[in-house]
């Protein structure tokens, strides 16, 4: 499966690091936390989110979990990238292609059909 870096455009702002089958996939999660046509991705090696140190069970009975709770990550325990999703950060030749073009799954408004 693909691994994603998903960057605004205009500014270079982060928006996230995506796991999805296709670009298709891709556009629609981004869709999840800001608008694709205004994005850029690039196609990152494999990776992980690990907890160092004491860390939460998963899924804990014993915790209210709330999906809204943010951020989310923190409630497990003090947390790092590793493998390549941490070096693309850093990495200033990674290639940026615009995500606008991959907006095809997306249905049209009614009014638009």
């Amino acid at each position: 499966m693909p691994n994603f870096l998903v960057r605004l455009r205009e500014n270079h702002e982060a928006v996230g690091f995506f796991a999805v089958e296709d670009l298709e996939e891709l556009a629609f999660w981004v869709d999840e936390v800001c608008d694709p046509s205004v994005c850029e991705f690039a196609e990152i090696g494999s990776g992980s989110i690990i907890w160092e140190g004491k860390a939460r069970r998963v899924p804990d009975p014993d915790h209210d979990w709330d999906r809204e709770t943010r951020p989310m990550l923190d409630i497990v325990g003090e947390h790092d990238l590793g493998g390549t999703w941490a070096n693309a950060l850093f990495d200033d030749d990674l290639e940026f292609t615009p995500l606008d073009g991959m907006m095809l799954f997306m249905p049209k408004p009614a009014n638009e059909a």
